[in-house]
């Protein structure tokens, strides 16, 4: 039997009650999910799904991941609502080509961890799966593993078993939707320039998911939680100098500025404590009628122990996020909110700021080892 897998939370669950109804069934996973956007969310699903895989017994194979194919598929349902024709399209493009493998594989039947879903219409895909099948000489297997306290047997083994919970279906159309009703930016579709792995971002879950298969590769004692935290995103900012844009890098957990006129800046000598807890005397920036703050390429340098030889290399590699936030406390507080600035020369003039500041409560994945 060819099963078609979802993720790791609905095939953990529909694998094992699977094995229960046919325990004389040779089992294949199969992950074909082209509608999992971005890639890196794509790359985390699988990943898990492999663990999970691994742990149950069952090979897997990968699919395609044909991202623009979906994209062409779906082309003007991009509005629809969840449970609407886009997912009906969705779910008759993975299990087509979940029924072409088994056909070309020789399997006498197929299914798909779908049906777990609690967001999935069962019915519908009963009757897909049906269909597909018919026209490609397969018995599609349907069984309900949803009932009877189903779903929340589900959801207790995936917490049991630590596995990746995931926020949405993968389909970047239903979590623009999500999130607009959330009243919050879809963060799991912006990336950092500058490649810091930030609170909240698909680099910081991949991260946190490959700490826990370490811990388990070393046999170390490890917990799996949630967070709520506000994450903080720049999504545009600007330094104008006499009308000429210039080089700046906004430290996180700045505030937005409207071009904002920041009359002369007076720099004074501080003693502030650096990344390796040494005290460093730096000059800092203040403007006169702005609470922004401003530092010097040199004097950053000194204080996280980079290398950088201007601002414009250090947008495009930008220091760890936990430096940045421990360089905020030194200068302002941890619950300051103030713009800090970084520029490649001390400039004691007016300037003109503009930051789109974005700050967002979100509950993000962590974990602890002990």
């Amino acid at each position: 039997m060819l099963v078609h897998i979802c993720c790791s939370v609905d095939s953990h669950y529909f694998l094992s009650e699977l094995r229960k109804v046919y325990p004389q069934s040779k089992m294949l996973g199969y992950f074909y999910n082209p509608n999992i956007h971005p890639k890196a969310e794509y790359d985390l699903r699988l990943f898990d799904v492999k663990r999970s895989c691994k742990m149950l017994g069952i090979d897997l194979i990968e699919g395609e991941y044909e991202i623009q194919k979906w994209f062409a598929d779906v082309k003007g349902l991009e509005c629809e609502p969840e449970k609407g024709e886009r997912c009906v399209k969705c779910f008759d493009m993975r299990l087509e080509k979940s029924a072409q493998v088994a056909h070309k594989m020789s399997f006498d039947s197929f299914t798909s961890t779908l049906l777990a879903s609690p967001l999935k219409e069962q019915k519908i895909l009963f009757a897909e799966g049906d269909e597909i099948a018919l026209a490609y000489g397969l018995e599609f297997i349907k069984i309900d593993v949803r009932s009877n306290g189903g779903t929340q047997a589900q959801s207790e083994l995936a917490n049991k078993d630590r596995l990746y919970k995931q926020t949405y279906c993968g389909c970047q159309f239903a979590l623009s939707r999500q999130r607009e009703k959330q009243k919050q930016l879809p963060l799991e579709l912006m990336s950092n320039i500058g490649k810091q792995i930030a609170p909240g971002s698909n680099e910081s879950r991949k991260a946190v998911f490959d700490l826990r298969d370490e811990c388990e590769r070393l046999g170390r004692e490890y917990v799996l939680y949630k967070q709520t935290k506000i994450v903080w995103r720049n999504l545009r900012s600007i330094c104008i100098d006499e009308g000429k844009v210039i080089s700046s890098y906004v430290l996180t957990h700045s505030r937005s500025k409207n071009m904002v006129k920041t009359s002369s800046i007076a720099y004074i000598k501080q003693s502030v404590y650096d990344k390796e807890h040494k005290i460093q005397t730096i000059e800092v920036g203040y403007a006169k009628r702005d609470e922004s703050i401003f530092i010097g390429i040199e004097d950053m340098n000194a204080l996280l122990k980079t290398h950088y030889t201007n601002v414009q290399e250090m947008v495009y590699n930008a220091p760890c996020y936990e430096d940045e936030m421990a360089l905020r406390v030194e200068l302002c507080g941890a619950d300051s909110m103030n713009p800090i600035i970084i520029l490649d020369r001390r400039i004691t003039h007016s300037l003109k700021i503009f930051i789109n500041a974005y700050f967002q409560e979100s509950s993000i994945f962590a974990i602890t080892t002990y």
